[in-house]
């Protein structure tokens, strides 16, 4: 067997480097914890799979066991088990890197985002489907990674800042990101001259002191905008009555998404709809004409339904 072939060894941590491909970027203190309590209770069972460092050959770089390697060093451990492979090429190691962890835990969302920037760059693929095939990735998840990928840098940096917290201690979440980054795509699709008149990025931030200041319920809040939308392009609401509740939420960062859909446009698209089905009522009813009789708990509804109408819209 070549001095490079697969085999297994047992080296000095201090001796291995992080591999700088791992999708998986940010670790939980937490479970590090836990896993070194494991450790120093049974050692390390499973081998470290490392190769050779092309820059210096008597040092490795890690391809699978970033958490156990870390918690070697922090143990103080002499010696750590590894299986040693051949070194492979950059994108060869991307994407193994990829799929190793594709069968475990999921790792932050802009973890993923950042090393499938790195795919992008090395295959020259862009594709959904074929970017998913690459990485072992559903096409789901390659779809928002490329979302939060094309987020301003700024913000990009605040999810990683507190990418290894606890998902209930993080501020800045994806998800909190995929809900504004939709809404605000929505605002500039169906209101073009406030698309012109704030930057992408502008209304991004914006809306993300929202929930920095504490204004939001839930990231879900960010929904309401393409209900007002939905409720400016039914014409249930006049159009620049939306447009300035639209403009109030990215200038107030007090103002929450789901109270200004309720104050402006809730309402109104509930009488669009209750009227949509009153037309089909009465549809239903036309075809009634003619029947010898109807039913007691029919007309028991209907009557109910009468006095209802009398009293909302009056005798007249």
């Amino acid at each position: 067997m070549s001095a490079d072939g697969p085999r297994v060894a047992q080296i000095d941590p201090k001796s291995v480097r992080k591999n700088p491909n791992n999708p998986r970027r940010f670790f939980n203190e937490a479970s590090l914890d836990l896993l070194k309590t494991s450790i120093q209770e049974v050692s390390i069972l499973v081998p470290l799979i490392v190769y050779r460092d092309p820059d210096k050959r008597d040092r490795f770089v890690l391809m699978d066991g970033e958490r156990r390697w870390r918690c070697a060093l922090d143990l103080g451990l002499e010696e750590i088990p590894v299986n040693v492979i051949p070194a492979p090429d950059p994108l060869t190691n991307l994407l193994r890197m990829f799929n190793i962890h594709a069968m475990r835990e999921q790792w932050p969302l802009v973890a993923t985002a950042l090393s499938l920037k790195e795919v992008i760059r090395l295959a020259g693929e862009t594709g959904e489907v074929r970017l998913a095939e690459l990485t072992g990735l559903t096409r789901s998840t390659v779809r928002r990674a490329k979302r939060v990928m094309n987020l301003p840098y700024h913000e990009l940096l605040l999810i990683q800042e507190e990418a290894h917290l606890d998902r209930a201690e993080q501020v800045h979440r994806e998800d909190l990101y995929l809900e504004v980054e939709a809404a605000e795509s929505v605002i500039r699709q169906a209101f073009p001259e406030l698309g012109a008149r704030y930057p992408r990025a502008k209304i991004i931030r914006q809306f993300i002191k929202k929930r920095e200041q504490g204004f939001l319920t839930a990231v879900t809040d960010f929904r309401s905008v393409g209900k007002l939308v939905k409720a400016a392009e039914s014409g249930a609401v006049p159009k620049s009555t939306i447009s300035a509740a639209l403009e109030r939420l990215v200038n107030e960062p007090s103002s929450n998404p789901a109270q200004v859909y309720e104050q402006v446009a809730e309402s109104a698209l509930e009488q669009v709809a209750i009227a949509r089905k009153a037309d089909l009522l009465a549809r239903s009813l036309d075809q009634l004409h003619g029947a010898r009789r109807i039913s007691a708990a029919l007309r028991k509804s209907l009557s109910r339904l009468r006095d209802l109408l009398i009293d909302l819209i009056g005798e007249g």
